[in-house]
Protein backbone atom coordinates (compact mmCIF):
# COMPACT_ATOMS: atom_id res chain seq x y z
CA UNK A 1 0.00 0.00 0.00
CA UNK A 2 2.86 2.20 1.22
CA UNK A 3 4.62 1.75 -2.56
CA UNK A 4 1.48 2.43 -4.41
CA UNK A 5 0.74 5.75 -2.44
CA UNK A 6 4.92 6.57 -3.26
CA UNK A 7 4.28 6.09 -6.59
CA UNK A 8 1.01 8.30 -7.13
CA UNK A 9 2.13 11.75 -5.17
CA UNK A 10 5.17 13.39 -3.80
CA UNK A 11 4.98 14.44 -0.23
CA UNK A 12 7.08 16.61 2.23
CA UNK A 13 8.84 14.57 4.33
CA UNK A 14 7.79 11.54 3.17
CA UNK A 15 9.46 9.04 5.75
CA UNK A 16 7.48 10.49 8.48
CA UNK A 17 3.83 10.89 6.54
CA UNK A 18 3.50 7.39 4.06
CA UNK A 19 3.77 5.12 6.43
CA UNK A 20 0.95 6.84 8.92
CA UNK A 21 -1.35 7.43 5.43
CA UNK A 22 -0.47 3.61 4.89
CA UNK A 23 -1.49 2.40 8.86
CA UNK A 24 -4.84 4.41 8.75
CA UNK A 25 -5.80 3.14 5.42
CA UNK A 26 -5.01 -0.84 6.45
CA UNK A 27 -6.37 -0.20 9.66
CA UNK A 28 -9.57 -2.86 10.44
CA UNK A 29 -12.00 -0.99 11.64
CA UNK A 30 -14.27 -3.84 12.49
CA UNK A 31 -11.48 -4.79 15.63
CA UNK A 32 -11.31 -1.00 16.60
CA UNK A 33 -12.89 1.20 19.06
CA UNK A 34 -12.44 4.72 18.08
CA UNK A 35 -12.21 5.71 14.33
CA UNK A 36 -10.70 9.05 13.24
CA UNK A 37 -10.37 11.06 10.28
CA UNK A 38 -7.00 10.91 7.71
CA UNK A 39 -7.14 14.63 6.84
CA UNK A 40 -5.77 15.14 3.69
CA UNK A 41 -4.66 19.15 3.13
CA UNK A 42 -2.81 21.41 0.49
CA UNK A 43 -2.92 22.99 -2.85
CA UNK A 44 -4.82 22.46 -5.82
CA UNK A 45 -2.87 19.57 -7.91
CA UNK A 46 -0.50 18.27 -5.12
CA UNK A 47 -2.00 14.53 -5.16
CA UNK A 48 -4.91 14.82 -2.56
CA UNK A 49 -7.23 13.07 -4.83
CA UNK A 50 -4.85 10.16 -5.58
CA UNK A 51 -4.72 8.62 -1.91
CA UNK A 52 -8.27 9.02 -2.00
CA UNK A 53 -8.72 6.99 -4.98
CA UNK A 54 -5.96 4.64 -3.42
CA UNK A 55 -7.81 4.55 -0.03
CA UNK A 56 -11.44 4.02 -1.74
CA UNK A 57 -10.24 1.29 -4.33
CA UNK A 58 -8.69 -0.62 -1.67
CA UNK A 59 -12.28 -1.15 -0.58
CA UNK A 60 -14.23 -1.39 -3.63
CA UNK A 61 -15.95 1.98 -2.74
CA UNK A 62 -16.70 5.29 -4.06
CA UNK A 63 -15.68 8.78 -3.05
CA UNK A 64 -18.42 11.19 -2.18
CA UNK A 65 -18.27 13.99 -3.57
CA UNK A 66 -18.41 17.56 -2.02
CA UNK A 67 -21.98 18.55 -2.76
CA UNK A 68 -23.30 15.30 -1.04
CA UNK A 69 -25.94 15.38 1.37
CA UNK A 70 -26.23 14.44 4.73
CA UNK A 71 -28.55 11.69 3.47
CA UNK A 72 -26.75 10.14 0.82
CA UNK A 73 -23.40 10.13 3.33
CA UNK A 74 -26.20 8.30 5.97
CA UNK A 75 -27.22 5.52 3.70
CA UNK A 76 -23.31 5.14 2.44
CA UNK A 77 -22.61 4.24 5.56
CA UNK A 78 -25.36 2.11 6.33
CA UNK A 79 -24.87 0.65 3.19
CA UNK A 80 -21.73 0.00 2.73
CA UNK A 81 -20.60 -0.80 6.24
CA UNK A 82 -22.31 -3.77 6.72
CA UNK A 83 -22.34 -7.51 4.67
CA UNK A 84 -25.91 -7.07 5.08
CA UNK A 85 -26.85 -4.11 5.12
CA UNK A 86 -30.72 -4.79 5.91
CA UNK A 87 -30.20 -5.95 8.83
CA UNK A 88 -27.23 -4.26 9.52
CA UNK A 89 -25.85 -7.39 10.51
CA UNK A 90 -21.71 -8.71 9.37
CA UNK A 91 -19.73 -5.60 9.64
CA UNK A 92 -16.56 -5.17 7.67
CA UNK A 93 -13.65 -2.90 7.13
CA UNK A 94 -15.14 0.28 5.16
CA UNK A 95 -13.34 3.80 5.00
CA UNK A 96 -15.52 6.81 4.22
CA UNK A 97 -13.88 9.05 1.77
CA UNK A 98 -15.45 12.59 1.05
CA UNK A 99 -13.51 14.78 -1.31
CA UNK A 100 -12.89 18.37 -1.78
CA UNK A 101 -14.52 19.93 1.69
CA UNK A 102 -15.24 23.44 2.34
CA UNK A 103 -15.14 24.63 6.02
CA UNK A 104 -18.73 25.81 5.36
CA UNK A 105 -20.15 22.51 4.50
CA UNK A 106 -19.16 21.50 7.72
CA UNK A 107 -20.12 24.73 9.52
CA UNK A 108 -23.70 24.96 8.04
CA UNK A 109 -24.59 22.01 8.36
CA UNK A 110 -24.92 20.83 11.98
CA UNK A 111 -25.58 16.53 10.49
CA UNK A 112 -22.28 16.76 8.89
CA UNK A 113 -20.16 18.02 11.23
CA UNK A 114 -21.67 15.42 13.91
CA UNK A 115 -21.36 12.72 11.74
CA UNK A 116 -17.32 13.97 11.38
CA UNK A 117 -17.43 13.94 15.19
CA UNK A 118 -18.06 10.65 15.59
CA UNK A 119 -14.85 9.18 17.48
CA UNK A 120 -15.70 6.54 19.85
CA UNK A 121 -17.55 3.00 19.19
CA UNK A 122 -19.77 3.42 21.75
CA UNK A 123 -20.50 7.11 21.40
CA UNK A 124 -21.38 6.44 17.11
CA UNK A 125 -24.93 6.78 17.12
CA UNK A 126 -26.37 10.00 15.61
CA UNK A 127 -30.25 10.65 16.45
CA UNK A 128 -31.89 12.90 14.14
CA UNK A 129 -35.44 14.16 12.58
CA UNK A 130 -37.48 11.67 10.68
CA UNK A 131 -40.03 12.92 7.28
CA UNK A 132 -42.66 11.45 9.98
CA UNK A 133 -43.67 14.23 12.85
CA UNK A 134 -42.79 13.17 16.05
CA UNK A 135 -40.19 10.53 15.19
CA UNK A 136 -36.73 10.86 14.80
CA UNK A 137 -34.15 8.19 13.02
CA UNK A 138 -30.89 6.17 14.74
CA UNK A 139 -28.07 5.12 12.61
CA UNK A 140 -24.45 4.26 13.96
CA UNK A 141 -22.05 6.62 12.10
CA UNK A 142 -19.05 4.76 13.26
CA UNK A 143 -16.29 4.40 10.32
CA UNK A 144 -12.90 5.44 8.90
CA UNK A 145 -12.90 8.87 7.19
CA UNK A 146 -10.61 9.98 4.59
CA UNK A 147 -11.21 13.83 3.71
CA UNK A 148 -9.23 16.41 1.53
CA UNK A 149 -9.84 19.68 1.43
CA UNK A 150 -7.37 22.93 0.31
CA UNK A 151 -8.52 24.84 3.55
CA UNK A 152 -6.80 23.97 6.83
CA UNK A 153 -10.15 22.96 8.83
CA UNK A 154 -8.33 23.31 11.81
CA UNK A 155 -8.11 26.59 12.21
CA UNK A 156 -11.66 27.45 12.37
CA UNK A 157 -12.57 27.99 15.97
CA UNK A 158 -16.01 26.17 14.58
CA UNK A 159 -14.21 22.44 13.70
CA UNK A 160 -12.23 23.03 16.49
CA UNK A 161 -13.89 19.37 17.67
CA UNK A 162 -12.68 18.03 14.74
CA UNK A 163 -8.81 19.15 15.41
CA UNK A 164 -8.42 16.55 17.96
CA UNK A 165 -9.95 13.79 15.42
CA UNK A 166 -8.18 13.91 12.78
CA UNK A 167 -4.32 13.00 11.29
CA UNK A 168 -3.08 16.29 9.08
CA UNK A 169 -1.36 14.99 6.07
CA UNK A 170 0.57 17.77 4.45
CA UNK A 171 0.70 18.31 0.55
CA UNK A 172 2.69 20.63 -1.31
CA UNK A 173 3.52 21.50 -4.75
CA UNK A 174 6.90 19.60 -5.97
CA UNK A 175 8.36 22.92 -7.27
CA UNK A 176 7.86 24.70 -3.76
CA UNK A 177 9.62 21.78 -1.43
CA UNK A 178 12.97 22.67 -0.42
CA UNK A 179 15.22 19.91 -0.46
CA UNK A 180 15.17 18.82 3.30
CA UNK A 181 10.84 18.45 2.93
CA UNK A 182 11.43 16.51 -0.92
CA UNK A 183 13.90 13.91 0.53
CA UNK A 184 12.93 10.44 0.30
CA UNK A 185 10.30 10.57 -2.14
CA UNK A 186 10.80 7.83 -4.33
CA UNK A 187 9.75 9.37 -7.73
CA UNK A 188 10.50 12.45 -9.54
CA UNK A 189 6.61 14.85 -10.11
CA UNK A 190 6.97 13.56 -13.77
CA UNK A 191 7.71 9.56 -13.06
CA UNK A 192 4.49 9.23 -10.99
CA UNK A 193 1.95 6.98 -12.10
CA UNK A 194 -1.82 8.13 -12.21
CA UNK A 195 -3.75 6.38 -9.54
CA UNK A 196 -6.28 5.25 -12.08
CA UNK A 197 -3.97 3.22 -14.27
CA UNK A 198 -2.98 1.14 -11.51
CA UNK A 199 -5.25 -1.64 -10.91
CA UNK A 200 -5.79 -2.27 -7.13
CA UNK A 201 -8.39 -5.44 -7.11
CA UNK A 202 -5.05 -7.54 -6.22
CA UNK A 203 -3.87 -5.75 -2.97
CA UNK A 204 -7.47 -5.00 -1.99
CA UNK A 205 -8.45 -8.88 -1.95
CA UNK A 206 -5.02 -9.39 0.01
CA UNK A 207 -6.05 -6.50 2.63
CA UNK A 208 -9.59 -8.43 3.11
CA UNK A 209 -7.95 -11.98 3.67
CA UNK A 210 -5.31 -10.28 5.83
CA UNK A 211 -7.97 -9.05 8.37
CA UNK A 212 -10.10 -12.07 7.52
CA UNK A 213 -7.23 -14.22 8.88
CA UNK A 214 -8.33 -15.22 12.57
CA UNK A 215 -4.37 -15.15 13.51
CA UNK A 216 -4.41 -11.61 12.35
CA UNK A 217 -6.73 -10.42 14.24
CA UNK A 218 -5.95 -12.24 17.44
CA UNK A 219 -2.64 -10.43 17.04
CA UNK A 220 -4.32 -7.40 16.70
CA UNK A 221 -6.52 -8.02 19.86
CA UNK A 222 -2.83 -9.15 21.63
CA UNK A 223 -0.83 -6.05 20.36
CA UNK A 224 -3.99 -3.54 21.36
CA UNK A 225 -4.19 -5.19 25.05
CA UNK A 226 -0.34 -4.90 25.27
CA UNK A 227 -0.17 -1.24 24.30
CA UNK A 228 -2.07 0.03 27.25
CA UNK A 229 0.47 -0.30 29.06
CA UNK A 230 2.19 2.57 27.36
CA UNK A 231 -0.63 4.49 26.78
CA UNK A 232 1.61 7.24 29.05
CA UNK A 233 4.05 7.57 26.32
CA UNK A 234 1.96 8.09 22.97
CA UNK A 235 1.31 11.62 21.93
CA UNK A 236 -2.43 11.75 21.29
CA UNK A 237 -2.83 8.20 22.51
CA UNK A 238 -6.76 8.50 21.83
CA UNK A 239 -6.75 9.19 18.78
CA UNK A 240 -3.54 7.25 17.56
CA UNK A 241 -3.17 3.91 19.34
CA UNK A 242 -5.15 1.77 17.36
CA UNK A 243 -3.18 2.67 13.99
CA UNK A 244 -0.20 2.36 16.30
CA UNK A 245 -1.36 -1.35 16.76
CA UNK A 246 -1.87 -1.66 12.91
CA UNK A 247 1.37 0.09 12.32
CA UNK A 248 3.27 -2.33 14.17
CA UNK A 249 1.88 -5.66 12.63
CA UNK A 250 2.10 -4.49 8.92
CA UNK A 251 5.48 -3.45 9.30
CA UNK A 252 6.65 -5.57 11.61
CA UNK A 253 8.10 -3.55 14.22
CA UNK A 254 8.41 -3.33 18.10
CA UNK A 255 5.69 -1.45 19.67
CA UNK A 256 7.93 0.45 21.11
CA UNK A 257 9.73 1.55 17.85
CA UNK A 258 5.97 2.19 16.17
CA UNK A 259 5.30 4.55 19.29
CA UNK A 260 8.06 6.67 18.20
CA UNK A 261 7.26 6.62 14.57
CA UNK A 262 3.70 8.49 15.49
CA UNK A 263 5.26 10.43 18.28
CA UNK A 264 7.59 11.95 15.56
CA UNK A 265 4.76 12.01 13.24
CA UNK A 266 2.75 14.28 16.19
CA UNK A 267 5.65 16.50 16.53
CA UNK A 268 5.98 17.21 12.96
CA UNK A 269 2.25 18.29 12.76
CA UNK A 270 2.45 20.75 15.56
CA UNK A 271 5.66 22.10 14.06
CA UNK A 272 4.72 22.44 10.54
CA UNK A 273 0.92 21.73 9.58
CA UNK A 274 -0.85 23.45 12.90
CA UNK A 275 1.28 26.33 12.98
CA UNK A 276 -0.27 27.60 9.28
CA UNK A 277 -3.22 29.89 9.34
CA UNK A 278 -6.30 30.21 7.02
CA UNK A 279 -5.60 30.38 3.21
CA UNK A 280 -1.74 31.13 4.21
CA UNK A 281 0.32 28.22 2.14
CA UNK A 282 -2.03 28.94 -0.61
CA UNK A 283 -1.71 32.18 -0.57
CA UNK A 284 1.82 32.53 -0.28
CA UNK A 285 2.68 30.42 -3.34
CA UNK A 286 -0.01 31.83 -5.80
CA UNK A 287 2.25 35.31 -4.88
CA UNK A 288 5.55 33.90 -5.44
CA UNK A 289 4.48 32.15 -8.87
CA UNK A 290 2.75 35.47 -9.97
CA UNK A 291 5.70 37.26 -8.92
CA UNK A 292 8.09 35.21 -10.99
CA UNK A 293 5.49 35.09 -14.01
CA UNK A 294 5.71 39.09 -14.13
CA UNK A 295 9.19 39.34 -13.75
CA UNK A 296 10.07 36.78 -16.35
CA UNK A 297 7.93 39.11 -18.52
CA UNK A 298 9.65 42.57 -17.44
CA UNK A 299 12.62 40.33 -18.49
CA UNK A 300 11.31 39.67 -22.16
CA UNK A 301 10.27 43.28 -22.88
CA UNK A 302 13.94 44.40 -21.60
CA UNK A 303 15.98 42.11 -23.59
CA UNK A 304 13.46 42.74 -26.59
CA UNK A 305 13.32 46.14 -26.10
CA UNK A 306 17.88 45.99 -26.30
CA UNK A 307 17.92 46.56 -22.61
CA UNK A 308 19.42 42.93 -21.05
CA UNK A 309 21.25 44.96 -18.18
CA UNK A 310 17.27 46.14 -16.91
CA UNK A 311 16.22 42.23 -16.15
CA UNK A 312 16.21 41.43 -12.73
CA UNK A 313 16.22 37.60 -10.48
CA UNK A 314 13.07 36.35 -11.29
CA UNK A 315 13.26 34.88 -8.23
CA UNK A 316 13.55 37.32 -5.60
CA UNK A 317 10.80 38.46 -3.58
CA UNK A 318 10.00 41.95 -2.73
CA UNK A 319 9.39 42.51 0.69
CA UNK A 320 7.18 45.67 0.82
CA UNK A 321 5.38 44.24 -2.04
CA UNK A 322 4.53 41.22 -0.42
CA UNK A 323 3.70 42.79 3.07
CA UNK A 324 1.35 44.69 1.29
CA UNK A 325 -0.59 41.99 -0.89
CA UNK A 326 -0.72 40.39 2.51
CA UNK A 327 -2.14 43.46 4.47
CA UNK A 328 -4.90 43.89 1.12
CA UNK A 329 -5.52 40.04 1.42
CA UNK A 330 -6.37 40.44 5.36
CA UNK A 331 -9.08 43.34 4.44
CA UNK A 332 -10.84 41.16 2.20
CA UNK A 333 -11.00 38.57 4.17
CA UNK A 334 -9.18 36.02 1.97
CA UNK A 335 -6.59 36.00 4.66
CA UNK A 336 -6.90 35.03 8.21
CA UNK A 337 -6.04 38.08 10.60
CA UNK A 338 -3.75 36.11 12.81
CA UNK A 339 -1.01 35.98 10.33
CA UNK A 340 1.95 37.80 11.62
CA UNK A 341 5.67 38.38 10.17
CA UNK A 342 6.82 35.70 12.49
CA UNK A 343 5.12 33.10 10.67
CA UNK A 344 5.50 34.31 7.23
CA UNK A 345 9.02 34.12 7.71
CA UNK A 346 9.28 30.62 8.66
CA UNK A 347 6.95 29.67 5.97
CA UNK A 348 9.47 31.49 3.40
CA UNK A 349 12.44 29.93 4.31
CA UNK A 350 10.05 26.73 4.36
CA UNK A 351 10.27 27.71 0.63
CA UNK A 352 13.89 28.26 0.38
CA UNK A 353 13.83 32.01 0.58
CA UNK A 354 16.18 33.78 3.17
CA UNK A 355 15.89 37.23 3.53
CA UNK A 356 19.37 39.51 2.77
CA UNK A 357 20.22 42.87 2.15
CA UNK A 358 21.30 44.18 -1.67
CA UNK A 359 22.55 47.31 -2.14
CA UNK A 360 20.80 48.63 0.98
CA UNK A 361 17.73 46.93 0.25
CA UNK A 362 16.24 43.70 1.39
CA UNK A 363 14.88 41.18 -0.81
CA UNK A 364 13.57 37.96 -0.25
CA UNK A 365 16.39 35.57 -1.92
CA UNK A 366 15.21 31.83 -2.96
CA UNK A 367 18.67 29.88 -2.17
CA UNK A 368 19.12 27.10 -4.45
Amino acid sequence: IESVCRAVCVLPYPDIQFPIVTSFIASPVTLMSTAGILFLWGSSGTGKSQIATVASELYKTTSVLANSTFASLRNKIQHERFYDPLQCEFEKNFILVWEDITPSLLIENENMLSLFKVLNRKNSRITISSQTPGTNMIFNAFALKVINSIHPLWTFWELNELKRRMFPIWFKKRETMTSEEYRGNSYELSDLNDVEDITLDKLSSQLEIFWRNIDNCNQYSKVKKQLQKHKKDIINARLSSEIIVTHSLIYQLSINESIKRFNDYWDFVNEKILTISSGTEQFLDSFITQSIEAKMKQNNQAINAGCPELTEVVTDIDPKALKEAIERAKTDGYLDSRVNVSELTNLMKNRGYNMINQNGKNVWKHII
